[in-house]
């Protein structure tokens, strides 16, 4: 009967021992879906582009639709409006600086639509306005052209 006690209270000791590092395990070995994969290649593009100062190349992920929405300081609607407003923003190269994304989460919202998240850091000189950092939200659409900004917000 003592045995039987030991033998049981043994077996519990290594299934308490066992169960967390086989949870750490299943965290270390989590693969992305390719819905995730894909959308993080657009949220990639979107970056290098704006890192060569090519405005336009960042925009060109936003659908080209009324409904596309981006909170720039106030809503603006429409991918004419958008462009407008970024440019307005961001005159030129300097106003641009350096986009840096970090802690990006991608989910999926269904099989045509994805939600992006994030902390962004906005390194520039002085001059250019400053460093600026904060936290992105963007909202993409699968469409036949790849998947593209419906939404967008920036705090």
């Amino acid at each position: 009967m003592i045995r039987h006690r030991f033998v049981t209270l043994a077996g519990l000791c290594m299934m308490l021992l066992v169960a967390p590092a086989r949870a750490q395990n299943e965290d270390q070995l989590y693969t992305a879906s390719k819905l995730q994969l894909d959308v993080t290649k657009v949220l990639l593009a979107q970056e290098t582009a704006w890192n060569k100062g090519d405005l336009d190349g960042y925009l060109s992920h936003f659908k080209d639709a009324e409904d596309t929405r981006a909170l720039l300081g106030a809503p603006v609607r429409g991918l004419q409006h958008i462009r407008d407003a970024f440019h307005n923003s961001f005159p030129n190269r300097e106003s641009m600086g350096t986009l840096e994304n970090s802690e990006v989460e991608v989910r999926a919202l269904g099989e045509n639509f994805a939600l992006a998240t994030g902390r962004y850091r906005l390194v520039r000189s002085k001059k250019g306005g400053g460093n600026l950092e904060g936290i992105f939200t963007e909202v993409m659409e699968k469409t036949p052209a790849g998947w593209q900004v419906i939404f967008s917000e920036s705090t």
